[in-house]
């Protein structure tokens, strides 16, 4: 395993802390647009454009304790987001409420008011998802879309195709779900980070008391001593590899590329949704206990995501070495999928060898050549270029 410490951050290798997204594509003769998009619930998140105007759209959403870099750290020929934009696509690298792009809000104030962190990945499917695919397509005048997400950002989108508020909608609006290292059912996931915390029973310790950002740009010092003292000193630093796990197939450069902006940030609730998710082996929403789940859910327990209702062509690309989206989880996610009348809406479903939970897009040459062509195929399906677009 690779320790990339948070003390690394300034000997990040061509991609360092105080670089921005349009300065560092700039080099590339990118063109980057920012954008402010709210959502109904009054989160203002911010989002990048790498604009090619008349393109297929391309959504890009980032995982936990990420954000909308993950798509560009790795060398330029290996990277996602620049590749999508070369291959001619309308790219938008979009951000999650809470972290370091998107911490704004119309009315809350994060530094001062614990509301602003009262949020799961469950309320960011129900809110950012379609704001931010309402916005992108008002803008750009497109019909539809294609959603990509990576751990994190499947699961919230996982969460848009089943939720009735916004179900009908995102199933119109998306014409393919590209599911990178999908984070649903937990039951064998094995990142070092939330085993402790979950062992420990860390991660609701924390939100009880300490109900607000984690990891965020301006705690992270605080935060990793605070997770030291409370786990008796097994965790002291926060890594990569403790996060998710690394593999060979990582590049050391992509790894160290990505510390300049890791972690970002996330809430609390969000790292205690997952810790119940691995604790009752369910994918259902957020677990406020038998009283307040009657008021919240209007029952005791709260409800499961039924995926075999989705409607959406989803595709699964899963890394045989993942920590977090085991092979065995999402096998189950996919028994699930197809347990509706017989119906399958995975349209692709791939293990990947010795991939990790982060190797779609820190991995070698021959990783990206494993992976990248199964993508470009579904794009060609579902949401194609016109030949009139130049490369």
């Amino acid at each position: 395993m690779f320790a990339v410490i948070l003390s690394l951050w300034s000997f990040a290798a061509g991609i360092n802390p105080h670089d921005t997204i349009p300065d560092y594509l700039a080099h590339y003769n990118i063109p980057v647009e920012e954008h402010w998009i709210t959502t109904d619930d009054g989160y203002i998140l911010n989002a990048f454009r790498l604009s090619r105007p008349g393109a297929p759209v391309i959504l890009a959403q980032h995982g936990i304790l990420c954000s909308s870099w993950f798509m560009l750290v790795n060398e330029p020929s290996l990277s996602p987001g620049i590749q999508l934009y070369n291959q001619g696509y309308d790219v938008w690298l979009t951000n999650s409420r809470g972290n370091t792009y998107s911490t704004n809000h119309s009315t809350l104030d994060p530094y001062w008011n614990r509301k602003y962190w009262n949020f799961s990945w469950s309320d960011m499917g129900r809110f950012d998802v379609p704001a931010n695919i309402r916005y992108i397509l008002d803008q750009t005048g497109k019909k539809d879309l294609t959603f990509v997400g990576w751990s994190q950002g499947t699961s919230q989108f996982f969460v848009s195709m089943t939720d009735a508020s916004v179900k009908s909608y995102v199933e119109e609006k998306v014409n393919l779900f590209v599911a990178l290292a999908p984070v649903t059912w937990m039951a064998h996931q094995k990142s070092p980070l939330f085993k402790l915390l979950v062992g420990l029973h860390v991660d609701q310790l924390w939100e009880t008391v300490f109900p607000v950002g984690f990891l965020t740009y301006n705690n992270t010092p605080t935060v990793a001593q605070t997770l030291c003292n409370l786990t008796a000193g097994l965790v002291c630093d926060v890594t990569v590899d403790l996060v998710a796990g690394t593999s060979k197939l990582d590049q050391w450069k992509a790894i160290t590329n990505l510390t300049a902006h890791f972690p970002a940030g996330v809430s609390m609730k969000a790292i205690a949704h997952y810790g119940q998710l691995i604790r009752d082996g369910k994918f259902r929403d957020y677990d406020y206990g038998t009283t307040r789940n009657k008021k919240e859910y209007g029952q005791k327990t709260p409800p499961n995501f039924d995926v075999s209702k989705i409607k959406i062509p989803t595709a699964l690309f899963v890394g045989e070495k993942d920590d977090m989206g085991d092979v065995q989880d999402t096998q189950t996610l996919h028994n699930h999928i197809k347990t509706f009348l017989h119906t399958d809406q995975v349209v692709f479903s791939k293990v990947y060898e010795e991939f990790s939970h982060m190797t779609f897009f820190l991995g070698t040459e021959d990783a990206f050549q494993a992976w990248y062509p199964d993508l470009q195929n579904l794009l060609n399906t579902y949401n194609p270029l016109p030949s009139t677009v130049a490369v």
